[in-house]
């Protein structure tokens, strides 16, 4: 009996002792959901259509640059296509005519056509300009080649009379020869005169007989190099040809590039993407098919790194108890509290008078004070510390219209203080009477 008599008596005084101590926080206590007003960003198209597709859906998580939705693209993609295929032709052109004018062997198509070979408008191009390239290198090589060989000719044939110039020489000296033996012969009188000048004669024609070798052998000369100057016209022909050819595709170009990106841009439009990492919420667009005006609002975002506003409904009887810039515990009911702890947040706007909870579409926590009605209260916005968010789980996804309940701290007192305070109040207003 003594030994539990004391145990008794310890815990009454270790109670009391813990409730005279402890401190509690005192404060207002109200409802409330996170809105997104204040950081909303309103997604629009520019120029409308019909909807094709609707890619998300209410309350739906999105990242930056993913597709939201999707408009009709016939006639954006049209005028793409055409103005793709021109640019691609052009591209091809400028390579075939590039590797003319530099006399390659082959043609060096842009990594760009090269890595969509797979698409046969693509390929198709480029086999258009391959075989075009080697038709004309053909027709080239060919003209050369007759041409090369009309100078192996022509040098033939001068090696020919320059071999009859050589015996000719020959001859006319071996001629000259035997004349001079004659000659002192007939300065004796040994030989007759006709003798000697048939041997004259013999010279003569054999000169003769030489100048017409080395004449035909200029004019062979003459030729070779005409037949070359024609080789290297030919050449010139087509390098101007080639040139002026790459002239032309290249100022298509610089007119065909800028028509071009406002076709991508304009096809590009057909698909609104999210401009930021967010929610989607209030969105206007479900059916396929659909037909929106130009800057028609589609939907909202709220982006994932906003600032978290919980929006609370205070009793009309409590708004005399707080005040802006006042701390606040937050608990996010619709998550489960044993994962995570009050957050601690602040009051950053209190409206200036009632609001109806029946326009507002907000619900006031309990019954209001009398006078007040039923369905008004104040609103108080408080804004959640973004470093408090690391306190939830790294999963945890705040969404607007999540409900919380909201601790507007007043101050702090014991646990004692909070049990005797009825008794107190009660006492002091009796006191107050008398």
């Amino acid at each position: 009996m003594l030994i539990g008599g004391a145990v008794i008596l310890v815990l009454v005084v270790g109670l009391s002792v813990w409730a005279s101590v402890s401190p509690l926080s005192t404060g207002v206590s109200a409802q409330g959901e996170v809105r997104v007003e204040m950081n909303r960003k309103s997604v629009r198209h520019k120029e409308g259509g019909v909807v094709r597709q609707v890619l998300v859906q209410e309350g739906q998580h999105v990242r930056a640059g993913q597709p939201l939705i999707i408009y009709n693209d016939v006639e954006a993609r049209a005028a793409h296509d055409v103005l793709q295929h021109e640019y691609d032709s052009l591209q091809a052109q400028v390579a075939r005519f590039s590797a003319e004018a530099q006399g390659k062997t082959s043609v060096d198509f842009p990594p760009e056509l090269m890595s969509r070979m797979a698409d046969p408008r693509v390929s198709g191009l480029i086999r258009d300009q391959q075989v075009l390239f080697t038709t004309r290198e053909q027709l080239f090589q060919s003209q050369n080649s007759v041409l090369s060989q009309r100078i192996d000719q022509l040098q033939s044939q001068i090696e020919g009379d320059q071999t009859q110039v050589d015996s000719a020489d020959e001859q006319i000296k071996l001629t000259k020869d035997e004349m001079d033996g004659y000659q002192i012969l007939y300065d004796k009188g040994f030989a007759p005169k006709p003798l000697i000048l048939r041997y004259q004669r013999s010279i003569a024609d054999l000169s003769g007989h030489k100048g017409q070798l080395l004449s035909d052998i200029a004019r062979l000369k003459q030729q070779q190099g005409e037949t070359r100057m024609q080789m290297a016209a030919n050449r010139d022909t087509r390098t101007s040809q080639a040139a002026e050819g790459l002239r032309d595709s290249q100022a298509h170009i610089a007119d065909t590039a800028p028509r071009l990106t406002a076709a991508d841009q304009a096809l590009d439009q057909t698909v609104v993407r999210a401009p930021v990492d967010g929610y989607v919420f209030n969105l206007t667009q479900f059916t396929v098919g659909g037909v929106t005006a130009p800057g028609e609002e589609l939907m909202n975002l709220v982006p994932s790194n906003a600032p978290i506003i919980v929006e609370a409904t205070i009793k009309p009887q409590d708004i005399n108890k707080i005040h802006e810039g006042m701390p606040a515990k937050v608990r996010f009911t619709g998550l489960n509290s044993r994962w995570h702890g009050p957050l601690d947040g602040k009051v950053i706007m209190i409206s200036a008078d009632k609001i109806s909870a029946r326009a507002s579409g907000l619900q006031p926590a309990g019954p209001s004070a009398s006078g007040a009605g039923p369905d008004s209260f104040y609103r108080a916005d408080v804004r959640i510390d973004p470093q408090e968010l690391t306190k939830l789980a790294k999963t945890t996804q705040i969404t607007p219209g999540m409900p919380a309940s909201v601790m507007l701290v007043a101050g702090k007192r014991t646990v004692m203080g909070s049990l005797l305070s009825p008794i107190t109040d009660t006492m002091r207003g009796a006191l107050s009477d008398q």
